[in-house]
């Protein structure tokens, strides 16, 4: 099978004819305490499978083994927390079929002795890398285990061009971010919105001025910052970390008390941004996962935080990694994998591909691989949430897409976010960029015009 929609309809109904029988037991956390490269065992299951099946999948039982590899703790609430649930959740889904293990809080350059170590150490048949930072031990190891199926997470496709054994796959949400700005920009009273970075990789940069050109419609559908044209947009220097609450919350905060800003967006893994704002009745948004939940419910949800938390959170963008790794996992059991890349937009591993009517619209609900959170009706005005609705389902067909021209602004160094050169158009007049303009660091390299940057 060669479509992915047509794979997965097909999975949904014949998983269940892979499995003869399976036995289930549960595996106890590694010494250690999931500590950076400490090697943890979820679940481990014993199965019989049908030579009809057609799997490829060795090992005892005939059980497909696959490795976890996480920058951060599965704990952060926010990137690898949400890999780690879709992990979870495949395991579930593929029950029996699959056995997995982790590692979590593994620093980008320690990467490939902690997976080599793993692979020494156990037989995998497949690794998923779940951070931009690990390419190039994914390049190396690629080529010393080609018998392995390495999974690289938000790696270009072209780096990994000459190596079979290495697919490429990523959650977007630079159109998410186009449709929190509407949020943003339409209820911002300063006129002044803002970002805090993790790094300024092309992936990052594409999402803050997303964000940002989504801020100035928000602000001119509402009528105000002077029709969007005085609208700020404060960006941070980067933190240079993907986990880094303590920093995170600094620079929110200098956001917030030097520069006014009255909406935050961020790429950092924890709720530390969130928090901080509502602390100071700033807006904010759920980032990987769904916060707005993880305050409100259990026995926090009535606590002064929690409260605050559901008054200024406006919405946010949230990936579920369940339906991507059920696709790669399936298709690797299945013997039907192949070399491939994907980019999950709005309206990808959904039931329903095409847009609804606005009154029907499913924003703010969960679908699909990548969808926004619940939206704040009672902070965003009912005609900002009406448009937030159309763009969320035309998105769906490609209808509307953010990066069309035209849109200008100004070159900076990736390193620091200082700006290098005057500002130009980025995006001429009708032409609408796609994957390869999004993901390049050689196109990718600029904030729009109405972004100011803190780093100088």
């Amino acid at each position: 099978m060669t479509d992915r929609r047509e794979f997965l309809k097909a999975l949904g109904a014949g998983v269940a004819g892979l499995i003869i029988g399976a036995g289930l037991g549960y595996g106890l956390r590694g010494g250690g305490g999931g500590q950076a490269g400490t090697l943890t065992e979820t679940r481990t299951v014993t199965v019989t499978r049908t030579a009809a099946a057609g799997a490829q999948a060795g090992g005892a039982g005939g059980r497909l083994r696959a490795l976890w590899v996480y920058v951060g703790p599965i704990g952060d609430y926010g990137w690898t927390h949400a890999h780690d649930v879709g992990r979870r959740n495949a395991e579930r889904i593929l029950h029996g079929l699959v056995e997995t293990k982790y590692l979590e809080k593994v620093a980008e350059d320690q990467a490939y002795q902690a997976i080599k170590q793993a692979l020494e150490q156990e037989r995998f048949d497949a690794v998923f890398a779940t951070s931009y930072g690990f390419m190039d031990a994914v390049k190396r190891l690629a080529r010393e285990y080609p018998d392995v199926t390495f999974y690289h997470c938000s790696g270009p496709w072209e780096e990994f061009a000459d190596l079979p054994n290495v697919v490429t796959y990523f959650a977007e949400f630079y159109q998410l971010y186009y449709l929190n700005g509407i949020a943003a920009g339409a209820v911002t009273k300063t006129c002044r919105v803002g970002y805090v970075p993790a790094f300024l990789t092309p992936e990052v940069v594409r999402h803050i001025n997303a964000y940002a050109m989504g801020s100035v419609h928000g602000a001119k559908l509402m009528g105000k910052c002077g029709n969007g044209e005085k609208l700020e947009i404060y960006v941070s220097p980067p933190l240079h970390a993907w986990f880094n609450p303590d920093k995170a919350r600094q620079y929110a905060e200098t956001l917030i008390n030097q520069y006014k800003v009255d909406a935050i967006a961020y790429t950092e893994d924890s709720t530390a941004v969130l928090e901080t704002a509502a602390e100071y009745g700033v807006y904010s948004f759920s980032h990987y996962s769904n916060m707005l939940e993880y305050f409100t419910k259990g026995k926090g949800s009535s606590s002064p935080i929690a409260k605050r938390i559901a008054k200024y959170h406006l919405t946010g963008q949230v990936a579920d990694w369940t339906p991507i790794y059920v696709y790669l996992l399936a298709k690797n059991i299945t013997g039907t994998a192949r070399k491939e890349d994907i980019w999950a937009r709005i309206g990808d591993f959904v039931p329903i591909r095409w847009r609804r009517p606005v009154s029907e619209s499913t924003a703010g609900r969960h679908e699909g691989a990548v969808y926004l959170a619940p939206l704040n009706t009672q902070a965003i005005p009912a005609k900002a949430l009406e448009e937030i609705k159309r763009l969320y389902e035309d998105m769906k067909e490609l209808l509307f897409e953010p990066y069309t021209g035209p849109i200008r602004g100004y070159t900076i160094d990736p390193a620091s976010g200082k700006k290098t050169g005057d500002v130009e158009v980025k995006v001429p007049p009708g032409t609408r960029w796609g994957r390869n303009e999004l993901w390049s660091p050689k196109t990718m390299n600029w904030f729009y015009e109405k972004i100011v940057t803190l780093a100088g």
